[in-house]
C-alpha cells in the first residue's frame, strides 16, 4: 500500500506542480521581479543572474503563459504586411485572406496587422511601399520580395534596423527572415517543362510568357520559375528540338502585347505549348481568342476562378496551384511564435507544388475552402 501510495504521490506532484515564475525564483535566489525581467527580456539583469535564471528555466522545463507574455508587451505587436495591391479574385487577395484569418485568431494576443500595398509591376511603387513601412517602426513585417535588388535593399535596412521579417511567395537568398513561405520557385519551374513537353511535336513553337511592365524584368518569383524551366529544357536536350521564344505581356500597354503576338505568329506559325510563368494565364487566352490561334497546350499558374474556368474548358492543360491563403496564415502565425511564444519556427518552407487538372479542380478547390473555414 505505501508503494501505491508513493506512486500516487509522485504521479500527483508531477501533473499538478508546473513550475511558476516564483518557484523559478527561488531556486534562484532572486525576486520574481528580476525573474520576469528575464521572461520578457525587458530591464537590467545582471548577467550572472540572468545565466543562472535562464539553466533553472531550462532545467525545470518552463514555458510561459503565452496570454501572460502578451499581457506583459509594451505595445502590441504591430506587424505591417508590405504586398502587392490586388483586386478582389486575384492572386494576392487569397494571400491577405489568410492573413486576415491568422490575425483574427491572434487578436487575444494583441496582435495588430496593417497594410500597405504597392504596384508589383513598378518598382517605384514598391520603393515607396518599402520606405512607408520603415517610417512607421513595425514590431515586425511580412513583405513579398517582387523586385529583387529592391528588396535585397529593403531587407538590409530591416536587419540594420533588428526589424524582424518573413517573406511571402518568392525567397531571397542571405538574408535574416524568421521564415519564408511559398513554392520552391525553380523546381516548379521545372516540373511545368516536364509537363508540356511531354508528346509536343518536335520543331514547333514553344512561347515562355511573362506578365510585367514595360522596363522591367519580371517578378522574382516568375524569373526563378523560368529558370527551372530551362534547367530541364538544358538537361533535356529541347533547345535543339524547339523554337523557344519569349512573349512579354505588359500590364500597362494591352495593345503593344498584342502587337508582339501577332509579329510572334507571323514569325512562327506552328505554336504548340505556351507557359505563363505567373496567374495571369487568363490574358494570354484572350490574345490567343482574338487572334484564332488554337490547339495550343498552355500551362499556367494558380486557381483563380477565371483559370478554373478556362481549364475546365480545357484551353489549359494544367495548373500549377500553391495555396496563397496558407502561405499567408502560416506566416503570421510563424511571426507569433518566434516573437510571442519564443518558438523556433523553420526558416525555409516550401508549399507543395499542386497540379491542378479539369478532373480534380473542384475536389481540390472545396478542400481547401473546408480548411481555410476551420
Amino acid at each position: 500500500m505505501k508503494f501505491v501510495n508513493k506512486m500516487f504521490d509522485s504521479a500527483k506532484n508531477s501533473n499538478d506542480s508546473k513550475p511558476r515564475i516564483k518557484d523559478i525564483a527561488k531556486l534562484a535566489g532572486v525576486s520574481p521581479g528580476t525573474v520576469d525581467r528575464v521572461i520578457h527580456e525587458r530591464g537590467h539583469v545582471a548577467d550572472d543572474k540572468r545565466k543562472k535564471i535562464e539553466a533553472i528555466i531550462k532545467q525545470q522545463n518552463y514555458q510561459p503563459n503565452p496570454v501572460a507574455r502578451s499581457l506583459a508587451l509594451k505595445n502590441e505587436l504591430r506587424i505591417v504586411a508590405c504586398i502587392p495591391a490586388f483586386e478582389r479574385g486575384e492572386y494576392w487577395h487569397y494571400i491577405y485572406t489568410g492573413i486576415e484569418k491568422a490575425r483574427k485568431e491572434m487578436s487575444a494576443y494583441k496582435v495588430m496587422i496593417d497594410y500597405i500595398f504597392f504596384n508589383q509591376f513598378d518598382k517605384n511603387s514598391f520603393l515607396n511601399a518599402a520606405q512607408a513601412v520603415l517610417t512607421t517602426q513595425p514590431s515586425a513585417v511580412i513583405f513579398a520580395p517582387v523586385f529583387i535588388e529592391e528588396s535585397m535593399q529593403f531587407a538590409r535596412k530591416m536587419e540594420r534596423k533588428k526589424i524582424p521579417f518573413v517573406l511571402i511567395d518568392s525567397n531571397l537568398e542571405d538574408v535574416n527572415s524568421i521564415t519564408y513561405y511559398g513554392q520552391h520557385s525553380r523546381k516548379s519551374g521545372y516540373l511545368v517543362a516536364k509537363l508540356l513537353f511531354d508528346r509536343l511535336p518536335e520543331k514547333t513553337t514553344i512561347l515562355l510568357t511573362h506578365s510585367l511592365r514595360r522596363g522591367t524584368q519580371g517578378s522574382n518569383q516568375a524569373v526563378n520559375r523560368e529558370k527551372g524551366f530551362m534547367a530541364y529544357v538544358e538537361e533535356q536536350g529541347l533547345h535543339k528540338k524547339y523554337n523557344l521564344v519569349r512573349l512579354d505581356l505588359h500590364a500597362d500597354n494591352k495593345e503593344e502585347s498584342h502587337r508582339n503576338f501577332q509579329a510572334i505568329i507571323r514569325r512562327n506559325p506552328r505554336i504548340s505549348g505556351a507557359v505563363i510563368f505567373s496567374s495571369r494565364v487568363h490574358r494570354l487566352l484572350q490574345i490567343f481568342e482574338q487572334l484564332e490561334v488554337k490547339g495550343v497546350r498552355v500551362i499556367g499558374y494558380d486557381e483563380l476562378p477565371r483559370n478554373v474556368k478556362a481549364l475546365k474548358n480545357q484551353e489549359v492543360a494544367y495548373l500549377i496551384a500553391q495555396r496563397p491563403e496558407m502561405q499567408g496564415y502560416l506566416c503570421v502565425k510563424d511571426l507569433c511564435k518566434e516573437l510571442i511564444f519564443r518558438q523556433k519556427v523553420h526558416r525555409v518552407n516550401y508549399i507543395p507544388v499542386d497540379i491542378l487538372t479539369k478532373e480534380n479542380v473542384d475536389e481540390y478547390i472545396q478542400f481547401n475552402q473546408r480548411l481555410n473555414k476551420q
